[in-house]
């Protein structure tokens, strides 16, 4: 019962969470695309393609975590029977999927992209999207993970700001004409920077999720 009862939950917020799933899914996916026309379109196809990633995640998380608490939500679905740990794992698995679903969508149609035959794409850019997805994925799970083990809304507003105050910074750095020119071939290299982000964005990941799954296995009142 317990089992079936948490998936039920899963599929209930994937459930609500289709809308913003399925417009991340479609304008990534027609943003991407509008690179390919000219100088315009790769700058508008390339900042809505960002505000996507990034953007599409806060929303999601926010109403994720914040919109349950507002709705009293939370209150009806401990009634179930179900423990409020695996209650709190439940909504846990529930937001990363939301978010992973479009992600894996989104990154796998833009790493086609470069790598199709006859595309005429710089097969080496695959490794600036990983980098590049990598830290949209990262700093989901890092605000996924400060706004379940806080009902502050100020943490979320914080986290928000410093991470896209580090997302310019980020990018400033990624676009450096010295880091950025080994992906503009024919062959995809790992650079010793490309290496460190993705090393450092797995691990923001994971340590954010262990940091939420501690804090709801020591927490007493999970209303």
């Amino acid at each position: 019962m317990k089992s079936s009862v948490f998936w039920a939950l899963v599929r209930k917020d994937l459930y609500l969470m289709r809308g913003i799933m399925i417009a991340m899914i479609l304008i990534g996916l027609v943003s991407f695309m509008a690179t390919g026309f000219g100088n315009v379109g790769l700058a508008i196809g390339g900042i809505v393609f960002l505000t996507v990633n990034i953007a599409g995640g806060i929303f999601m998380a926010m109403a994720m975590m914040i919109g349950e608490r507002k709705e009293m939500a939370r209150n009806f679905a401990l009634s179930l029977p179900i423990s409020g740990y695996a209650y709190d794992r439940a909504k846990l698995a529930a937001g990363y999927l939301a978010y992973a679903i479009p992600w894996v969508v989104i990154t796998g149609f833009v790493l086609w992209g470069f790598l199709r035959p006859g595309s005429g794409a710089d097969r080496g850019m695959v490794v600036y999207a990983l980098v590049l997805q990598g830290y949209a994925l990262a700093m989901y799970g890092v605000l996924l993970a400060v706004l379940f083990t806080n009902t502050s809304e100020g943490a979320g507003a914080a986290i928000i700001i410093g991470g896209n105050i580090l997302f310019s910074l980020f990018m400033v750095q990624l676009n450096q004409p010295a880091i950025v020119q080994p992906f503009k071939t024919g062959h995809i290299v790992w650079t010793a920077f490309a290496q460190r982000a993705i090393a450092g964005e797995l691990a923001a990941l994971l340590l954010s999720l262990a940091i939420a799954l501690i804090v709801s296995a020591r927490r007493r009142d999970h209303i």
